[in-house]
């Protein structure tokens, strides 16, 4: 089911990628429509699936995740059937932040965040196996957080 955003649309989103916890009647107030437009357009959003989910995000460091690794993943065999399997089994990892699929020498690229050096090395010894169609896996450890988003800013 296909969208088209307007300027009303595109200002919600903003405001709500910024915080998802706004009262309809702020968000009416800032896009100078009344609540029930604001709730009737938020609900399409959602329906449409242009909104995915709201959630809360938190600092992986505050609450014990001090390790966050850039995943490279290149796989043995490339075939459909092999990559849905890996990106399910991804899907179900608490670990992975995030999964893409890429173009260039790696097939995957993994946001993964673990509590230490012990539990990032138990991640990778039993998921990035031979077993789950893994030729190579490269690692990049996060040192520090220069900006950490996931606002798609729409003008």
């Amino acid at each position: 089911m296909s969208h088209t955003l307007d300027e009303i649309d595109k200002t919600i989103l903003n405001l709500l990628q910024d915080d998802a916890s706004l009262p309809l009647k702020t968000v009416s107030e800032r896009v100078h429509v009344s609540i029930a437009t604001a709730q009737r357009r938020i609900q399409t959003l959602i329906n449409t699936g242009v909104i995915t989910k709201q959630v809360a995000i938190v600092d992986p460091d505050k609450v014990g995740y001090g390790l966050t690794a850039v995943v490279m993943i290149e796989m043995e065999r490339s075939n459909t059937s092999m990559q849905h399997r890996f990106e399910r089994l991804m899907h179900a990892q608490p670990q992975v932040m995030s999964c893409y699929e890429v173009s260039g020498d790696a097939d995957f690229m993994l946001m993964v965040n673990a509590k230490n050096m012990r539990d990032y090395h138990q991640f990778t010894t039993g998921l990035l196996t031979y077993e789950n169609n893994v030729r190579n896996f490269k690692s990049q450890f996060v040192m520090n957080f220069t900006k950490s988003g996931t606002k798609v800013f729409l003008d």
